[in-house]
């Protein structure tokens, strides 16, 4: 009888020894990259740092919440012509943006219609409603007129034709000779 040894280029895989009396077949586990071998893992339960992470240092996030609404919740007085007006330090803020926005600064305009969406308030709903309560019935017919006007200033209107039951069948084209 012969027998075989294996050469040092032929690699042996020894498959896992399964116990008779485990119910589930355990998966072939491939050691590589990223996946030691069994006996070289840290058992379950423990990590590799044996002291643990290091604490974090405590944040400033609810300080500065607090900070910043108690500066923003403090009271000013305003002098506009000969009317006080005492108002919080926030709503001067939101006075203020408003303003900057009617002076036409394009970064507030972005900004005021990006808070406005975020909030949930309808600023083209809020401008339409007050045009409707501002225009009388007069007012409408002479801006409709005037639209009217300026539309055939620029583009011509297409002709308006009558439907061929009102047209007169008894006159004949003319002819040019």
């Amino acid at each position: 009888m012969t027998t075989i040894k294996p050469s040092l280029e032929q690699k042996t895989i020894a498959e896992p020894v399964q116990e008779q009396n485990s119910a589930a077949p355990q998966e072939e586990y491939k050691v590589g990259p990223g996946r030691p071998p069994r006996e070289y893992q840290w058992p379950k339960g423990h990590s590799g740092n044996g002291k643990g992470a290091k604490p974090k240092a405590p944040t400033l996030a609810p300080d500065l919440k607090n900070l910043l609404a108690r500066a923003l919740d403090k009271k000013i007085t305003l002098q506009q012509g000969e009317k006080k007006r005492t108002l919080t330090l926030f709503a001067a803020g939101i006075d203020q943006f408003v303003k900057q926005y009617v002076k036409g600064d394009h970064r507030a305009r972005k900004e005021l219609f990006a808070l406005a969406e975020r909030v949930g308030l309808d600023l083209l709903g809020i401008q339409k409603k007050a045009l409707e309560e501002a225009l009388t019935a007069n007012h409408q017919a002479m801006l409709e007129e005037y639209v009217a006007k300026q539309y055939d200033l620029v583009a011509q209107r297409p002709p308006v034709l009558a439907p061929t039951e009102l047209l007169d069948d008894d006159v004949e084209p003319q002819h040019q000779g």
